[in-house]
């Protein structure tokens, strides 16, 4: 039932499972005697099922969807010329401030995750995590995208192919260049990239507390179409048993 996740243990250093949840709650001995050999477990499932279980949700996903159409690929009129967008080959080797900057994109992507709200999480979890990212990627073979200004970048988003469709994994404007549609058009380009691939249909996900986000993606045509609760649970602290 509790899947054991090789690379969190190792980057973490300690023990680490995930229990995905199905339709219904699954025998919670037979579940609590398992995770006995672990530190830390996400459980993962519908909200109502992550409750029942008596687990404490840490943050709740929302996965969303985009069917790309014509007006999608056209270029945002209102662009600042000085904004500078082009694909990254990520199989050379970085400058120095590419290094910096990016790390402190990546560092933006992740404010709300749920690495970073867990506050019981106290052995730099978050930041080991997305220290992993550049690897990542490569061995995922994402397409990578970014905003320039003066040569400095300011915005990225990874993406890549997925079961038939592309999807998101980090995205992100710097703080100071927010609001000047910069994102818009990094999205954008990921639009173009995938019609001319052949596919029309896009997927992210993002936490819902993240009402920014969520409100960007809702103006330009996502859609939610799942909503999955997530629990740290360290079995030292035990959910209570509902009768």
């Amino acid at each position: 039932m509790i899947k054991f996740l090789p690379f969190d243990t190792s980057l973490f250093g300690y023990r680490v499972g995930k229990l995905q949840l199905g339709r219904c709650l699954p025998d919670l001995d037979s579940v609590h005697s398992q995770a006995e050999d672990f530190d830390l477990i996400y459980v993962m499932g519908k909200p109502g099922l992550v409750k029942l279980g008596g687990w404490s949700p840490i943050s709740t996903r929302v996965d969303l969807v985009k069917n790309i159409i014509k007006s999608d690929l056209v270029k945002v009129s209102d662009f600042h010329e000085e904004v500078e967008i082009s694909e990254m080959v990520i199989s050379g080797n970085l400058s120095t401030s590419d290094k910096k900057e990016l790390r402190e994109l990546v560092f933006t992507s992740g404010q709300w995750s749920r690495f970073k709200q867990d506050l019981l999480l106290e052995n730099q979890e978050y930041e080991k995590l997305y220290s992993n990212w550049w690897d990542t990627i490569k061995t995922e073979k994402h397409k990578v995208v970014v905003a320039r200004i003066s040569g400095k970048l300011v915005g990225f988003i990874t993406f890549k192919l997925l079961r038939g469709r592309g999807h998101v994994d980090l995205f992100a404007v710097k703080g100071s260049e927010q609001g000047r549609g910069i994102g818009r058009q990094l999205m954008r380009e990921v639009f173009v990239n995938l019609n001319a691939c052949g596919f029309n249909l896009l997927g992210l996900s993002t936490q819902k507390a993240n009402e920014r986000a969520m409100d960007f993606y809702k103006k330009i045509g996502f859609h939610p179409i799942k909503e999955t609760l997530i629990a740290h649970w360290r079995p030292g602290l035990k959910p209570q048993k509902v009768h």
